[in-house]
Order: C-alpha cells, then structure tokens, then sequence
C-alpha cells in the first residue's frame, strides 16, 4: 500500500522478465530462473496487497481521526481532510509528512500519529503473510455464480 514503486511500475518490470523469458532460448540460466522467481514474488505480493488496500487505507483514516479529532489547529484540520481526501497511501503519506515536519516534537499527536503508523505496518505486514494463493483463488473462481 504505501511502497516506493508504484503496483504500475512493478507491473512493468515483471512483464520485462516475462518478455526476456519469452525471447530466451534453450533452458534458462540460473540467473534468469531467479529473476522470473523474483517476478513471481511481485505479483503474490501485490495480489495480498491490493486485496488488502481498502480495508487498510479505511483502517488507517479511522485511527488517525481519532488521534487527530480533538485538535482544532489549522495545521491538523489541513492534514484530516487531505487523509480523507486520498485515494492512495501516497497521497495519505504527503499529508502526513507535512502535518509531522510542522508540529513541535514534544507535541503529542506526534506519538499518535507514530503509534498509528506502527500498528499500520504491523497491519501490512500481516496481510503481506496471507498472499492469495492461486489455489485458493481457483476455487472462489469455480464456486463463483455463473
């Protein structure tokens, strides 16, 4: 939800090493094997991710509302309507790294915001751990109404 490359520009790297597989001729090296390895991860790990972005993200606006609720600073109510606002974790990182820079440190909705943030990853980590499997989502395809 909130990595450094975009799912697009990961996308376009696992179809490179689907491309280069394509074009390899005879058996491939073993470094080839592992990068079509690494491209399988990708795609597992972003499966378990965007199955998990919107709970993530309503999770995440919920908690910093009630972190943020009782603060009427122009500066909080900026940040809470620019994390209402987002669509992407990128998007609700920029609000927050602006809301942290501008409070004082001893401020403490800086600890709440910090605390939300770890439970956050905690959070991600976790539905990282429960990548769909391709059997498992052979067998809601089946058991899907036609």
């Amino acid at each position: 939800m909130f990595n450094a490359l975009t799912s697009e520009e990961l996308l376009v790297g696992v179809g490179r090493v689907l491309r280069m597989a394509a074009a390899a001729d005879g058996a491939l090296e073993d470094y080839q094997r592992s990068q079509i390895l690494s491209a399988y991860s990708v795609t597992r790990l972003l499966a378990a991710e965007h199955a998990a972005a919107a709970e993530l993200l309503a999770w995440l606006r919920a908690e910093l509302d009630a972190v943020l609720d009782d603060d009427r600073r122009e500066l909080v109510l900026d940040a809470r309507a620019r994390v209402e606002a987002a669509r992407t974790g990128v998007e609700v990182g920029d609000a927050l790294v602006d809301l942290l820079a501008a409070l004082p440190r001893e401020d403490p909705r800086r600890a709440g915001v910090h605390r939300v943030l770890r439970e956050l990853i905690d959070r991600e980590v976790a539905a990282l751990a429960r990548t769909p499997s391709m059997r498992s989502a052979a067998v809601r395809s089946r058991s899907a109404p036609s």
